[in-house]
């Protein structure tokens, strides 16, 4: 039994055998037919034409897989670069607006600078915080202070006109005193006659009261007082007020005169800085003493 059964399985390989070498034959001879007379090209077309179904079918999941792989690999990368060009938007925004309102700043200092007769040595643009409460007082607070180099009576500007001078210092503000308060005097002079007065804060808006006008003198509404330079702290020839109204009581030694302010304080944003030659060579020593200590 197990003799046929041994017989049974040669028989079987051999026959196996013969036909693989068969097959071999075969291929070889079909092979070298179709390299030499091409007379095989149809049966392969057609072999190709009828495989090409299956090559689908087969290639279709390794092809969906790569182009799910790549779908998710090319969103990622979409979604940093996105980010990416976000912060870049963000930080570009920024720095535009910032730019936008340096350009602002020059284009309002340059408009205010045009305007300010070319007496002192340096310049600096404040910008004005807030705005006293109390009635009786005429002061406002800006962002410049004694870091920036502001020291207490400086003289303060708004366009071509004097605005006041600085009340009080801190490190990084500082307070005007305006030329209202009050407290506030300025030696001006008639621009139309030379005429000498001292111009005193009403502690009204936009109102000055001209003092030490006696009743023979030459004055009238609409005359202009400019700064006379004396006292040497504000600087001559700005532009201060105008002359509102002349009254005088007769027996009185002088006249009762209101003046309205060159600078319109209810709508002034910016103000002027400016150093004196004095204050500023001082200045500069104290940078350059600042500078050398470690």
């Amino acid at each position: 039994m197990f003799l046929i059964d041994e017989l049974s399985e040669n028989r079987l390989e051999s026959s196996l055998l013969i036909k693989f070498m068969l097959a071999v034959l075969l291929s070889v001879a079909m092979i070298l037919m179709d390299y030499r007379e091409s007379s095989l090209a149809p049966i392969r077309t057609s072999l190709n034409i009828m495989l090409h179904p299956l090559q689908v079918v087969v290639d279709l999941p390794f092809r969906a897989a790569n182009n799910v792989i790549a779908f998710f690999k090319n969103h990622s990368k979409m979604m940093e670069e996105n980010q990416k060009l976000e912060t870049l938007v963000g930080i570009y925004a920024a720095r535009d607006q910032k730019y936008h309102s340096i350009a602002q700043e020059n284009i309002r200092f340059r408009k205010q600078l045009n305007a300010t007769p070319a007496v002192q040595e340096r310049f600096m643009l404040a910008e004005i915080l807030s705005v006293s409460r109390d009635q009786h007082r005429k002061t406002v607070t800006i962002d410049k202070g004694a870091e920036d180099g502001l020291y207490q009576g400086q003289v303060v500007l708004a366009g071509n006109s004097i605005y006041g001078q600085i009340y009080s210092v801190a490190p990084a503000s500082a307070v005007i005193l305006q030329l209202t308060d009050s407290r506030h005097a300025i030696p001006v002079r008639n621009n139309r006659t030379g005429l000498g007065a001292i111009a005193v804060g009403s502690g009204n808006t936009n109102q000055l009261e001209l003092k030490n006008i006696e009743a023979n003198i030459d004055i009238k509404a609409g005359d202009t007082f400019f700064s006379s330079g004396l006292g040497q702290l504000f600087p001559a020839d700005f532009p201060v007020a105008t002359v509102a109204s002349v009254a005088y009581n007769p027996g009185d030694s002088f006249m009762r005169v209101k003046a309205r302010t060159m600078v319109d304080f209810s709508k002034s944003r910016e103000v002027i800085l400016i150093w004196r030659s004095n204050h500023l060579t001082v200045l500069r020593a104290a940078n350059a003493e600042a500078k050398e200590k470690p």
